[in-house]
């Protein structure tokens, strides 16, 4: 199975931390994020990761090269302008081929068990999501009897970051710039396509340097 990672994020809310680098290469727990990714990867025996760049990009290519080092086949797209978390998806579909695939935000550390990721009968994409957060009090969407919807039935809950998604909802999507809820996530929902579960684990979505204190010292105890 391929692992598409969303790397190409400015990173503005952690500055100065990325002022000059990217945000997944800020060290946590005494490694950068980069480094748990690719491990936790190669641990459950991933081959091929995608990783679309745009800040600082180069940096991350430079730090994980072919993958080789690591045992894991690496490919990269640059984006000349942000894409977007479904357009930077979008960008590389000749590569993502056409069996189902992970997802991850790479600003997300989680202890979830990407292994136990499968698609429901009848669903072209399973979501992970959470609670909603303080910052995100009235959640992304809703979960009703294991689906996704946007109709207000059912709970309130916050995307994780974490997918797998069949690439044929990408099929006669637009080219440039868009989201991936907006423009395939949601009207796939809307035909019973898109199935979740709530993580109830350790997940950090490190959108603050107040979250990068908190997982760097919780990594650190462990």
């Amino acid at each position: 199975m391929k692992v598409f990672l969303l790397a190409a994020g400015l990173g503005r809310r952690l500055l100065p931390h990325t002022a000059s680098k990217p945000k997944c290469l800020i060290d946590i727990g005494g490694k950068p994020l980069l480094s748990w990714h690719v491990e936790k990867l190669k641990s459950l025996g991933i081959d091929h990761l995608i990783i679309n760049l745009f800040h600082e990009g180069e940096q991350i290519e430079n730090f994980l090269g072919d993958g080789s080092k690591w045992g894991i086949n690496i490919e990269y797209f640059y984006e000349k302008e942000l894409l977007g978390t479904g357009g930077g998806i979008g960008n590389a579909l000749s590569s993502i081929g056409n069996e189902p695939f992970i997802v991850i935000s790479g600003d997300v550390w989680t202890d979830f068990d990407l292994s136990n990721l499968s698609l429901n009968e009848g669903s072209l994409a399973h979501l992970i999501l959470i609670e909603n957060p303080l910052e995100n009090p009235e959640g992304d969407m809703f979960l009703d009897k294991g689906k996704v919807n946007s109709s207000g039935k059912g709970r309130s809950l916050t995307f994780s970051g974490l997918a797998l998604i069949d690439p044929q909802l990408f099929i006669g999507a637009k080219t440039g710039k868009y989201d991936l809820w907006q423009e395939i996530l949601l009207p796939a929902s809307e035909k019973g396509q898109v199935s979740a579960e709530v993580y109830g684990g350790y997940l950090v979505n490190i959108n603050t340097i107040e979250d990068l204190e908190k997982l760097d010292a919780y990594l650190l105890e462990e």
